[in-house]
């Protein structure tokens, strides 16, 4: 079963779709999907989509959404701040809490959607966090994936184009706020944290989850061999459902 819902923040409608199996199993054991740069509630190869079907046949709701400005929901690019989608995540997390009322509820969030995910980590009761790709350090991160032109034409008030999307001069003014460039959010974080990277992810590199586990010294991470940031292959895809479904149900069950 999938339902719609509209939410709405910083002034934009944005969509957001709950799936469970049946009504009575309606919100118990939520998974709440966060989203990565330039991305929405889908995934590349529908990664989240293909993993939420599994997961709901074994009784976990998935709640997927899209920020302002991203996937279906209202905006355009200008609304690709992390900031703002800290914002729009913030919304999604009570609204999540307030009307599903779940009796488990976990995080699974994917690359920027990571760095997000440790901002709001104590935003509501949480028992668990399944990373996927995670940026650690948002100034480093991006200057990285960018490339140091591009990086510097952003940061000098421009918007520039990354692989047909357009990323604009306000996202990079957020790359100077200090909370996205620290690891203090997460520290001391007590419930299970699990890591999963692509061992060749050249976009989001591997140092970054390993970042994460020097703070979380009881967290874990598995690396799928040969996986880029998008987990091209099927072979590579079946390797992260594989644990991921293994670390949810360590956390959720």
């Amino acid at each position: 079963m999938i339902e719609a819902k509209v939410i709405n923040s910083r002034g934009k409608d944005m969509v957001c779709l709950v799936e469970y199996k049946s009504p009575e199993l309606r919100g118990k054991k939520v998974i709440l999907y966060k989203h990565g740069f330039c991305g929405n509630k889908i995934t590349p190869h529908r990664i989240m989509v293909n993993l939420g079907h599994d997961l709901i046949e074994e009784g976990y709701t998935i709640v997927r959404f899209d920020c302002a400005g991203a996937g279906d929901s209202e905006g355009d690019w200008t609304y690709m701040t992390i900031s703002g989608e800290i914002e729009d995540y913030k919304k999604v997390l009570h609204w999540t809490q307030d009307e599903l009322k779940p009796e488990k509820m976990m995080v699974l969030a994917y690359s920027m959607g990571g760095l997000e995910t440790a901002v709001c980590c104590r935003e509501v009761p949480l028992n668990g966090i399944l990373f996927w790709s995670p940026c650690s350090n948002a100034y480093e991160c991006f200057r990285h994936l960018l490339g140091d032109e591009r990086f510097e034409l952003g940061m000098s008030g421009h918007d520039v184009d990354f692989m047909g999307d357009r990323v604009g001069k306000e996202f990079f003014l957020d790359l100077q706020n200090e909370e996205l460039n620290t690891l203090k959010p997460l520290e001391g974080f007590e419930k299970p944290v699990y890591f999963i990277h692509g061992s060749a992810d050249t976009d989001v590199l591997p140092v970054n989850s390993e970042n994460y586990l020097k703070v979380l010294p009881g967290s874990e991470r598995h690396l799928v061999e040969g996986a880029g940031h998008g987990y091209d292959g099927w072979e590579l895809q079946d390797e992260l459902w594989k644990y991921s479904k293994e670390y949810i149900r360590r956390i959720m069950d």
